[in-house]
């Protein structure tokens, strides 16, 4: 069954947190500085985050040195945040395994006695991520194994038979889902040739930089937890039309004419949430990073409350491009700077570049809303600032809320040039929908609050 509207699924459940599990945490989790990192990788050591959030950074460094796509990103974080969430899973008594949840997600393996989660999380997401990485990938192989070499390092003095325990047991969840990796049908989708179709109406090659269509049989991939990769279904776009005055017309001069108000501020917003391969950790990876940052600042979440976080959203964004790239190949809509220059203006230039592939839906407005979604419903509405964008010397954005965020993420496409009213709009919907269903779908407590 397609899903075409919302299902309003929005308790919070921030603060449900067993003291047997908090009392794991606390006694396994290295003390404030000890695990010998960078200050990003140690800055959770007030809540004993610090091994996931440090981990994170890490893997957003190589999502930006790999070049990944969009949809190639939200896979990767996928998968390597249900790694450190099952290497952590058997030490908290509240925790549910995803196996058996995800799709095509078996029984996974249990430890054979207590376990450091802490180099339990490390071991598994390192050969997860070295896993999903190309054997030519030399610096990004190195600087994994460099950073699972420091947390290793950090715990060398806990009693070894649990160390050796934990190593043995991260190995083991890694293999379990580098074996489920492997069917997700990502290989076959691309090696797939493609032509795109050509009409008025149909994408086709964008300036400036005219490149091949991205990723155009990724609706062939696994979802995590949709039914299918269509099940969510965005409302239709405007009928196509090149008349004056049509309603099409009209989407596309909304995009024009934006594009010659812009504030000062709507072309920071447009540049702060742009996230392009190799600039930037990719649209998902600006969302770990606000949780990386909440999880060690704001929130102080324990290590239990961040690899939940990590693993929803994870879930959340593999789930949503997966959506999003079906219907963009499925309508295979013409972008705003082809209609523009082929009806309006021939000379129109965009503020962003236009990516390679098709307008509708926004990606951005996809994802951030089904973020909005997972998170709010996870950690409550609360103002929070933004500083993803210091390592691109964009100043800090400040939020009242994951909504207001999410809207401005949307937004910011608009500002941009290269999406219609109509693709930033219905796209928020359908990412909200798809939020939605993993809320309800995905059991991550054995006794959820609802």
């Amino acid at each position: 069954m397609k899903h075409t509207h919302e299902t309003h699924f929005t308790t919070s459940r921030r603060g449900f947190i067993g003291g047997a599990a908090a009392t794991v945490f606390a006694l396994s989790a290295a003390p404030a500085g000890a695990l010998g990192l960078s200050t990003a990788s140690v800055a959770g050591s007030r809540s004993g985050s610090g091994v996931a959030t440090g981990w994170m950074r890490v893997l957003y460094d190589v999502v930006m040195a790999e070049g990944l796509t969009p949809p190639g990103a939200a896979r990767f974080y996928h998968y390597t945040t249900v790694a450190m969430y099952e290497a952590a899973a058997p030490a908290v008594g509240t925790y549910r395994s995803l196996g058996g949840q995800l799709t095509g997600l078996g029984t996974l393996p249990r430890p054979h006695g207590p376990i450091d989660p802490t180099i339990a999380v490390s071991d598994a997401v390192a050969l997860v991520a070295k896993g999903l990485l190309p054997a030519t990938s030399t610096a990004s192989l190195s600087r994994i194994e460099q950073h699972a070499t420091a947390v290793k390092t950090s715990r060398a003095a806990r009693n070894s038979r649990t160390a050796d325990t934990s190593r043995a047991f991260g190995t083991a969840v890694a293999n379990s889902l580098l074996a489920w990796i492997a069917t997700d049908g990502y290989r076959e989708a691309a090696e797939l040739a493609y032509v795109p179709p050509t009409g008025p109406a149909l994408w086709r090659s964008t300036p400036p930089n005219f490149g091949t269509a991205i990723d155009p049989y990724w609706s062939l991939v696994r979802p995590a937890i949709l039914s299918s990769s269509d099940e969510v279904e965005p409302a239709p776009p405007v009928p196509f039309s090149a008349e004056v005055g049509s309603p099409f017309w009209e989407e596309a001069m909304a995009t024009y004419r934006q594009s010659s108000v812009n504030t000062p501020d709507q072309i920071a917003i447009a540049r702060f949430w742009t996230d392009n391969p190799r600039l930037s950790g990719l649209p998902s990876g600006h969302w770990f990073l606000v949780v990386a940052d909440l999880a060690d600042g704001d929130l102080t979440l324990s290590l239990d409350e961040t690899l939940e976080g990590f693993v929803r959203l994870g879930v959340a964004l593999h789930d949503s491009f997966l959506n999003c790239w079906t219907w963009k190949y499925r309508y295979n809509l013409i972008r705003p700077v082809s209609y523009v220059r082929d009806h309006i203006d021939p000379a129109w230039n965009t503020l962003v570049n236009t990516p390679q592939f098709p307008e509708y839906t926004s990606g951005h407005s996809v994802a951030s809303g089904a973020a909005e979604i997972v998170l709010t419903s996870l950690f409550g509405s609360f103002a929070f600032t933004d500083n993803t964008g210091a390592p691109r010397n964009l100043a800090p954005r400040t939020f009242t809320s994951f909504g207001d965020a999410a809207r401005e993420a949307a937004n910011s496409r608009l500002y941009g040039g290269i999406h219609y009213p109509m693709g930033i709009e219905n796209g928020v919907m359908q990412g909200r929908t798809i939020g939605h269903l993993v809320d309800h779908r995905l059991q991550t407590r054995k006794n959820p609050v609802r």
